[in-house]
């Protein structure tokens, strides 16, 4: 039986409950609400269970397993910082249908065309008799009556027209919701969720990053010195040039 094992058969049930709540969204008061501790003591219970050897040593020994090396974490700061919304955005094209007016003329000749293919199947199936007079019935008459609705309307209106449907391209943006869910996972989102409104997404402060990155990088303790003469004050720089003074570390690397 393995440590992991013998570990956990020493936890009561509502304590197993709380751990694997707890390794969930590390927030003790809830994960103890969900293991079946009551409202009132939810918090205080939370906290004790947090000191009990068992449950403490299994949550460390996950976070050890969890825990980024260093190169990991400037990273994953890199990434939040060249961050933007542009990278979950994709350009696709579509289409849809659109009105647009067109001579009566160019209905006459739709609708005579219609009528000869009509012709060219009789004459082909060799249709006769009350089979032949069904057809043309059903399929030519009304092609002609609208031809000669057609004409009707072009001698009392010679810029008479119909409304004709075309197929039209067009970009559209697109949100890739599930590189934001992986990002969301990986930490790099701060905050993703899908609302009654759409999707609702929140990225980590740029400058906050920034000003991490430049001061891992050695940028900066205090202040910022540029060189021996002149020191500036990081709270004063904008992100643009935190953006520049950062591209110039990486290229010196």
């Amino acid at each position: 039986m393995s440590d992991e094992i013998v570990e956990k058969a020493r936890l009561t049930a509502k304590q197993q409950l709380f751990l694997d709540d707890y390794l969930i969204h590390f927030n003790a008061t809830r994960a103890a609400k969900n293991a079946g501790y009551s409202e009132k003591t939810a918090y205080s219970q939370g906290q004790r269970l947090l000191k009990h050897v068992e449950i403490s040593s299994h949550i460390e020994a996950r976070l050890k397993e969890s825990r980024m090396n260093s190169d990991e974490v400037m990273k994953m700061m890199k990434d939040i910082a060249g961050s933007n919304m542009n990278e979950y955005m994709t350009v696709v094209q579509r289409e849809r249908r659109k009105f647009v007016p067109k001579s009566l003329n160019v209905l006459i000749e739709r609708k005579n065309l219609e009528i000869k293919k009509h012709v060219m199947y009789i004459e082909r199936k060799g249709l006769d008799g009350e089979v032949y007079d069904g057809y043309v019935e059903k399929n030519i008459f009304p092609l002609e009556d609208a031809i000669l609705r057609a004409e009707i309307d072009l001698e009392l209106d010679p810029l008479a027209t119909f409304e004709d449907s075309e197929v039209e391209s067009y970009e559209s943006i697109e949100l890739d919701l599930v590189k934001l869910a992986k990002d969301k996972e990986a930490g790099k989102v701060k905050s993703f969720e899908l609302t009654k409104f759409g999707p609702k997404v929140e990225l980590y402060p740029v400058d906050g990053m920034l000003d991490k990155l430049a001061r891992v990088n050695g940028m900066y303790s205090d202040t910022l010195i540029v060189d021996d003469k002149n020191k500036i004050d990081p709270d004063k720089l904008d992100d643009d040039t935190l953006r520049k003074l950062l591209g110039a570390v990486k290229r010196e690397e």
